[in-house]
């Protein structure tokens, strides 16, 4: 097992309201952190499409947008309806992550947490 100096838990939830994909954690500064590791729970009746983004500036800009130079970090994350998914990511070069979620329905919860190791 690692063995990390430090590690920093942070939860939160979005109530969904359109089918847009929005922002699910605002960008976050990870240029001290070594690893992140997110857990999504999806409260509703269908499945919600997750997606982790990072970059090297140290302006955030708007999360997602490539012209903003943030790049997603691999594969769209399905999370099918009442369930839960998990990710683990190195940091290793990246100043900011974020994260974005576009829902498959509205009105329904997409719980979250997030673990910065460093």
């Amino acid at each position: 097992m690692a063995n990390f100096k430090s590690a920093v838990l942070t939860t939160g939830s979005y109530t969904k309201v359109a089918l847009l994909e929005v922002s699910l954690i605002a960008a976050v500064d990870v240029s001290n952190e070594d690893r992140l590791s997110f857990n999504f729970y999806n409260a509703g009746g269908t499945a919600d499409v997750v997606k982790v983004y990072g970059k090297l500036g140290t302006t955030a800009g708007t999360l997602g947008l490539a012209s903003d130079m943030w790049t997603q970090i691999g594969d769209d994350i399905t999370v099918a309806a009442t369930s839960s998914s998990l990710k683990s990511i190195a940091t290793t070069g990246f100043s900011l992550v974020g994260v974005t979620v576009t829902p498959g329905a509205a009105s329904n919860t997409i719980s979250h947490a997030m673990l910065r190791q460093a």
